[in-house]
């Protein structure tokens, strides 16, 4: 969805946010470095899906994860599952090698 088919409204910040979300290197306007940052936080608290996230902060895929790669946010779950299923193709390749 593009940015323009968002609906809008007006959101009141305390004057004490502005000088952190300045210092934001995610975007160009207030506006931006707020949206980025929302998405960021949507995705972290597991509310939104990776691709859901880089959609709302405005950004491509590729760009959203360089974005959490940069605040060093894993934006991929490596699960012990995952762990077991890895370490079962490691040792089915090996014996297959072996034989």
């Amino acid at each position: 969805m593009a940015m323009d088919q968002f609906d809008f409204f007006q959101v009141s910040i305390p004057n004490e946010f502005l000088p952190v979300v300045s210092d934001l290197k995610v975007g160009k306007s207030v506006e931006d470095k707020v949206r980025v940052s929302l998405a960021i936080g949507l995705f972290a608290g597991k509310q939104v899906t990776l691709a859901r996230a880089a959609e709302l902060a405005g950004k491509s895929l590729a760009d959203f994860i360089d974005i959490l790669r940069a605040y060093q946010i894993p934006w991929i779950e490596y699960t012990e599952k995952h762990v077991m299923e890895d370490e079962a193709a490691i040792e089915e390749l090996f014996s297959e090698n072996e034989g």
